[in-house]
């Protein structure tokens, strides 16, 4: 299970010294079931979590409750919100799995530790967060563009998805109803 970590870092911070046993010492395992909550708005992160099998949704509320997917995480992600876990300040983002997922989680606690022991792992949690700062820019950006660009850009980015998340999820997330996603599917395959 750490070798999957370990893979990771590695892919990311080439050469990297890093050792499985250190990776054990500072996270833990976890198994969530379907429907389960990682985080929940305005709750304080405690764990931040590496994806070794499974999907998550980040949704946010509206003012009037409802559920708006704001991004999807699958295998070799990493799932918290980075600002409430650093900060320790209330979550402004809820995190909940679409199917059974099991994680390796790191407290706030240990990933301080880690970070201050381990030249790698600061050297990865860096490029990780500057390469999640782009995908938020680059995010943005999309958005202004019209559903069907969005829609292949999403299944370029995630060709699996329609597999894995359910249609009504995907369409909450390119901010559109779930019939205008179905038009535009059968409008893709024709």
């Amino acid at each position: 299970m750490y070798d999957k970590l370990l893979d990771h870092i590695k892919q990311i911070v080439p050469g990297t010294m890093m050792d499985k046993k250190i990776l054990g010492d500072y996270f833990t395992p976890k198994l969530f079931e379907k429907k389960e909550h990682f985080l929940k708005q305005g709750y304080i992160c405690k764990l931040a979590g590496f994806v070794i099998e499974g999907c998550y949704r980040n949704y946010m509320l509206s003012t009037e409750g409802k559920e708006i997917n704001t991004g999807f995480g699958f295998e070799n992600w990493w799932l918290g919100d980075v600002s409430s876990f650093v900060n320790q300040t209330p979550s402004l983002i809820n995190t909940q799995f679409l199917e059974n997922t099991t994680l390796l989680t790191i407290t706030a606690k240990n990933h301080l530790d880690l970070l201050e022991t381990s030249q790698c792992f600061r050297e990865y949690t860096y490029k990780l967060r500057s390469k999640a700062t782009m995908a938020s820019v680059l995010k943005l950006s999309e958005l202004s563009e019209y559903a069907k660009t969005r829609y292949r850009v999403l299944l370029e980015k995630y060709p699996n998805i329609q597999q894995r998340v359910s249609q009504k999820h995907i369409a909450s997330f390119l901010q559109i109803t779930p019939e205008a996603l179905s038009r535009l599917r059968k409008s893709e395959i024709s």
